[in-house]
Order: C-alpha cells, then structure tokens, then sequence
C-alpha cells in the first residue's frame, strides 16, 4: 500500500514511494495540465526504490559498506524496515538532492528529484537488461 514507513533508532522514517510514484506519474503523463497540474511538484523527492541506488553505487557516487555489498552481492534479501534498507533509501534520497544542487549550481541544469530520478532510473535498467548491473 501507500503506507511507506520504518522505524529507525526510535524514528519514525516515511518514504511514501507508492504515493509518490502515483503523482509523478499523473503529473508526467498530464505534463502538469489539467488534473497533472501541481504547484508543490518540485517538492517530492526521488522514489526511494533498488533501482536508482544501484546506479549510484556503480557510478561511484555512493559506497556500499563491505557487509552491505557482500549481502547484495550474494543476492541476499534485505527486509523491508532493517536499518540497512532504511538506511541506504535515505541515502539515496540525498544522494539525488545532492546530485540536482549540483547540475544547478555547476552546470546550471534545473530539474526536479523526481526528473533525476527518471534519468537515474531509465538508465539503471537499461543497465539491468544488458547485464550491467
């Protein structure tokens, strides 16, 4: 369901992915017209799923830890709410903040979380079907 939280060192962590999914899509299916139009767009943030990290480790813009790696390596199931999976979607999530500040601020691309979500996400599964990741 759209119920998308963790609990993390006595916090209460919510991603809402599902419901984020939804409004990027009717907003990019609607290109923001009509019933796809909202004002606060720019305010989600990437869809914390498996797919964008997993772009962002072979890119090297983030680093598993040994432990993290290994168990991802071996194909081992991470369950949902383990502080290793909250962990690594917040990640995440920063990690693509950081990288839409940085083609603002270096190279004076504005997109939205979400839209460097998408390239990220396209690209890790293109990356998938080829065997690359």
């Amino acid at each position: 369901g759209f119920q998308d939280v963790a609990q993390f060192n006595g916090y209460e962590v919510a991603f809402y992915k599902r419901a984020q999914i939804f409004v990027g899509d009717v907003w990019g299916a609607l290109r923001g017209q009509g019933l796809g139009q909202f004002d606060d767009i720019a305010e989600i943030t990437m869809f914390a799923d498996y797919r964008v990290p997993q772009i962002l480790e072979a890119r090297g813009v983030m680093q598993y830890s040994p432990a993290l790696k290994d168990a991802i390596m071996a194909k081992k199931e991470i369950p949902a709410g383990a502080e290793e999976e909250v962990e690594l979607r917040a990640w995440t999530v920063q990690a693509v903040e950081e990288l839409r500040r940085e083609l603002a601020t270096a190279h004076g691309i504005q997109r939205m979380s979400i839209q460097v979500d998408w390239f990220l996400w396209e690209e890790g599964e293109r990356k998938a079907v080829a065997g690359q990741l």
